[in-house]
């Protein structure tokens, strides 16, 4: 019997033996892919990353990016961090005649910039609006003030060493100028979402969607004042900070561009949030919770479901239930994929998202859904327990008085799973109940939500939680699709034309052991001289249960593993994993069961390696290579591919001409961050002159790159001969 479980708030390693060490990662800032559609382009490269105007690089298409910041805990979204700016005794210039009246004003309109933030969130609107107005004055004044001093003059002191305190006041009068204008745009969202919380606390059906395009204008004009702060901010030296004043300055730089990328994801993506939220029409939506405890390809087992209907921005109807209960009205036999069958012997909905391109298994989930009965969707949405565990930080605990337990985001883990496992009512036989009981109450508190600090934390968690693959969405309507495609939010299986990887694992019968397993994936990419290439993927997995108070993380854990390559690699060898062909347990044809076109066409594209017993197809535009692994409690496993690529680099030999190697890694939907160390190593002869990110540490002809796979990483360089 299939269960729903989730990660515990504690890692299991300090409650048990630590026989089998995890190897320690350091904390690292991501930034997911934005592709558009399927494909990449190199047009919207980061100015950072940007190749030398002498340096010729050969065209070549790779994944857009949009940068994420990974700090923004505890920041209200009225206040917006930024206005902590408040520290107005900066203003010191070497300019006798004019220091001291221009130190006054900036000190007076960081004053005033904190009165406002004070008065805003007391809901004091319109003295808000004036303390605004008032330090937009100061700074100008001061401003005025400087440019008698010298604006040219300022500029240059930037450049000169011990003469820079000038030119750093300039900006910072610059930096509280722009958010003293962003504040009026600011008060006008504050004030419309009070007004809308006054009047749903009065009964009234609020449209979330007329809220959002409400918001659009003054939206974009806040986003464009704080961008000009955030830049006038980062060219303030920060020696010209009195020693008392640059924490708080430190932070208020650190803060500022996470809150301008929640300000731009909303703004890029309105056109998504829009379409999802009904405002083209009615739309119903499935809901997959998928555990990642119980790995399966788009992020973990699917033991719960839900509808949801949306229109206008306003939530319809949303109904829970247990997988089963539709899974049992299932109206066809269908095969399923060979490794299921060694659980299943019909394929269903439970199964369904079997293939790791989202959009592939999206389809596979609603039409095993309309099979049993149920009504035709317009979309699919995956949850996983990380994001319903962060809504309930949140949230706050919520009381199940049918079943006598409080849940909250610290014991959800290890109640849910007791629950689910062994204290369900055998006789009514719906251990998942509890979870859809759950559930329904989160989200109907969710939807709920109404205070402007809450509602802030519950979108970045959305955010965080569709970046990294812990959400998914899926919508039947093609243009919509583009759009959810274009933000990355997809997950799709990406095209690029040179190198790729992607680590996918399907728990079969293996309980809920992936909460406990740490994962290392290593990729090593050798050019030779004559410009071909091979690569040698290894793959180490450390199964730290056996010791744990819960029997369900004590078991072997059993992974079919799949190791997507660039299309056309030829496999040299493979090693670790185990011999295992399950026979089918039925003949399907003989009792008519329908065989699926997508699954048929993929496994009859199979060859065998004989050494290794490792299945290789085509699926998705990939290579993809196929084996059974399994590692027990306290023990390791460690599985190698070493394959070919299907293309050569060529360098020209007068040192003119750049090659470029790059690759893209695509993490697993649920999972949360296996380490992934990565190397280039190229030719004695060649150098590199170019790469991504700046990211990748050179050493002895190779190229390397440590850090936790939290979203999908793209990397290149590029070389000349020497």
């Amino acid at each position: 019997m299939y269960s729903y479980s989730y990660r515990p708030p504690k890692r299991v390693a300090d409650i048990t033996s630590k026989k089998a060490e995890p190897e320690k990662t350091e904390p690292f800032t991501y930034e997911p892919l934005q592709p558009p559609g399927a494909s990449f382009s190199w047009q919207e490269e980061r100015r950072s990353e940007a190749v030398p105007a002498s340096l010729h690089i050969p065209r070549e298409r790779a994944p857009r990016e949009y940068r994420v910041s990974g700090s923004r805990k505890r920041i209200a979204f009225l206040s917006l961090s930024i206005l902590l700016l408040a520290f107005g005794a900066f203003f010191w210039y070497e300019a006798k005649h004019v220091k001291n009246a221009i130190q006054q004003e900036g000190e007076t309109g960081y004053a005033k910039l904190s009165g406002a933030v004070e008065s805003l969130s007391a809901e004091e609107y319109a003295l808000s609006l004036r303390q605004f107005g008032e330090a937009e004055r100061a700074f100008t004044d001061a401003q005025k003030r400087l440019d008698l001093f010298g604006g040219e003059l300022l500029e240059i002191t930037r450049f000169v060493p011990g003469l820079s305190r000038a030119a750093s006041g300039k900006n910072m009068l610059e930096a509280g100028e722009h958010i003293a204008k962003a504040g009026p745009y600011l008060a006008e969202i504050v004030e419309r979402f009070h007004s809308s919380k006054d009047a749903y606390g009065q009964g009234k059906k609020i449209s979330l969607l007329q809220f959002l395009k409400q918001m659009k204008a003054p939206l974009g004009e806040a986003r464009k004042e704080l961008e000009a702060a955030d830049a006038a901010l980062q060219h303030v030296a920060l020696d010209d900070i009195p020693e008392e004043k640059r924490e708080q300055f430190l932070s208020a730089r650190e803060h500022l561009p996470a809150i301008l990328g929640l300000l731009t994801s909303f703004d890029q993506n309105e056109a998504v949030f829009e379409e999802l939220l009904g405002g083209n029409g009615p739309r119903k939506y499935l809901f997959l919770l998928q555990n990642n405890h119980e790995l399966r390809a788009t992020g973990g087992f699917i033991g719960t479901y839900a509808l949801l209907d949306m229109n206008d921005g306003v939530v319809r109807q949303f109904f829970v239930d247990g997988i089963f209960n539709p899974d049992g009205q299932l109206k066809e036999n269908i095969v399923p994929p060979k490794p299921l069958q060694k659980v299943s012997a019909g394929w269903s909905l439970h199964d369904s998202n079997w293939f790791p391109d989202f959009p592939t298994s999206a389809e596979k989930a609603i039409f095993f859904y309309e099979k049993t009965g149920g009504p035709t969707v317009d979309g699919v949405i995956t949850l996983t327990p990380e994001v319903m565990q962060k809504l309930l930080v949140i949230t706050g605990p919520i009381t199940l008085e049918k079943y006598g337990l409080t849940v909250d985001s610290e014991n959800f883990i290890p109640v849910i799973q007791e629950q689910v496992e062994e204290r369900y009512d055998r006789e009514e036989n719906k251990p998942k109940q509890v979870l859809a009981d759950l559930s329904m109450k989160l989200f109907e508190r969710v939807f709920a939500l109404q205070d402007e600090k809450t509602l802030y934390r519950m979108a970045d968690a959305l955010i965080q939680g569709l970046n990294e693959k812990h959400v998914l969405l899926y919508a039947r309507d093609h243009e919509a699709q583009a759009l959810i495609d274009a933000s990355g939010w997809s997950g799709r299986m990406l095209d690029t034309k040179k190198d790729y990887l992607s680590v996918v694992h399907s728990n079969i019968n293996g309980y809920k052991t992936d909460g406990v397993i740490d994962e290392t994936i290593r990729h090593r990419s050798e050019i030779a001289a004559d410009g071909s290439v091979i690569d040698t993927v290894t793959i180490t997995r450390v199964h730290n249960g056996g010791h744990t108070p819960y029997e369900w993380w004590n078991r072997v854990n059993a992974d079919y593993l799949r190791v997507y390559v660039p299309e056309g690699s030829e496999l040299l060898s493979a090693k670790g994993m185990t011999w295992e062909f399950p026979e089918a347990p039925l003949d399907y044809d003989a009792l008519g069961f329908r065989r699926d076109q997508d699954v048929t066409h993929i496994e009859s594209s199979e060859k065998i390696h004989e050494p290794s017993g490792t299945r290789i197809g085509v699926e998705s535009g990939k290579t993809v290579f196929g084996n059974w692994v399994y590692v027990s409690p306290q023990e390791s496993v460690t599985v190698e591919y070493r394959y070919r690529l299907p293309y050569r680099l060529s360098a020209g030999e007068d040192g003119r001409e750049t090659v470029s190697q790059s690759v893209l890694y695509q993490k697993q939907a649920g999972t949360e961050g296996s380490r992934l160390e990565s190397a280039i190593v190229y030719p004695e002869k060649w150098q590199a002159v170019w790469q991504t990110g700046g990211n990748l540490i050179p050493y002895e002809h190779t190229l390397k790159l440590e850090e936790s796979l939290k979203a999908d990483r793209f990397v290149g360089a590029a070389f000349r001969v020497k």
